[in-house]
């Protein structure tokens, strides 16, 4: 059947260098240690995905030669969803946290516009303008004692306002209690997107559709974790990655809504698949690509 609704429904996963994906997705013979590095080529030549979500730049800003080695393995127009250094997100350091000496206090560059500007966009602009899709910012749960919706809405909408236009934004929440239209209407202003994340303790992504929470001239959706199920059980569970290990039927059929919405809607999705939803990535967006194909 056609494909027709991969005009504009993007797959992917949330990142890409597993090794229980061989005999999935990877083929070939990688010298040792260069695995990680060099299998990105082959990842996008599989006719399964048509985007990819860089999670490793949350946990350190990109380089540009990091980003010119990712572009060499890329075909033309294929676009990336890089999540944002946790420097600019995390507004209190957790108390686990690798810079020990920050545990538990506050973040002095929560949502600083010139260190995102000076160390994000900046090399993606110089060396991987035609590979950068969404950004997305990833804010960990924030305690209601540290702010509330109405701060955190303001702190986005004074941000976001001194960010060039000529990139793609999404934010993506771990507090329900922030579903709220005052955040909605934030986004909608700066044409950000609200990334629909099916997360332990957030709703569903079917119950986020419905909060007129479609806040951008694209979509960005993250399937991450089961409801309900902690980060360390779905590790424990679904490793090696290697196979489904349970679906989830609702998980879904909320992603069919979000392509139905797209297609009608006639916006770009990005739908980004984590081996923690059922087990293995791959094989939940050919199961997703093989629904959609007979739905639309």
């Amino acid at each position: 059947m056609s494909k027709g609704y991969r005009k504009y429904v993007h797959f992917g996963t949330s990142t890409w260098a597993y090794e229980g994906w061989k005999g999935i997705v990877y083929f070939k013979e990688y010298p040792k240690y260069r695995f990680k590095k060099d299998c990105l080529a082959e990842y996008a030549a599989d006719d399964r995905f048509s985007t990819v979500g860089i999670d490793l730049f949350y946990y350190q800003p990109p380089t540009e030669p990091l980003l010119e080695h990712y572009a060499s393995q890329l075909p033309a127009d294929f676009k990336t969803c890089s999540k944002v250094w946790e420097e600019i997100t995390i507004y209190r350091f957790p108390q686990k946290h690798h810079h020990h000496e920050m545990k538990e206090k506050l973040n002095p560059n929560f949502l600083n516009d010139k260190i995102f500007m000076n160390t994000i966009l900046k090399p993606h602009r110089n060396v991987f303008m035609e590979h950068t899709g969404p950004f997305i910012f990833e804010f960990s749960y924030i305690k209601k004692n540290d702010m509330t919706v109405t701060e955190f809405a303001n702190k986005l909408d004074q941000f976001f306002i001194k960010l060039p236009t000529d990139f793609q934004y999404s934010v993506e929440i771990r507090n329900k209690n922030f579903l709220v239209p005052e955040y909605f209407e934030v986004l909608r202003k700066h044409n950000v997107a609200h990334v629909f994340n099916q997360w332990s303790y957030m709703p569903p992504v079917g119950s986020q559709l419905k909060l007129d929470s479609v806040t951008a001239d694209f979509m960005v959706a993250r399937m991450l974790t089961p409801s309900g199920m902690a980060y360390n059980e779905t590790v424990k569970k679904f490793s090696p990655y290697d196979k489904i290990v349970e679906e989830q039927p609702a998980a879904r059929q909320d992603m069919l809504k979000l392509i139905e919405l797209s297609i009608k809607e006639k916006k770009y999705a990005y739908l980004l698949i984590n081996n923690r939803l059922e087990g293995c990535a791959p094989l939940t967006i050919e199961s997703m690509e093989k629904m959609a194909e007979e739905r639309f």
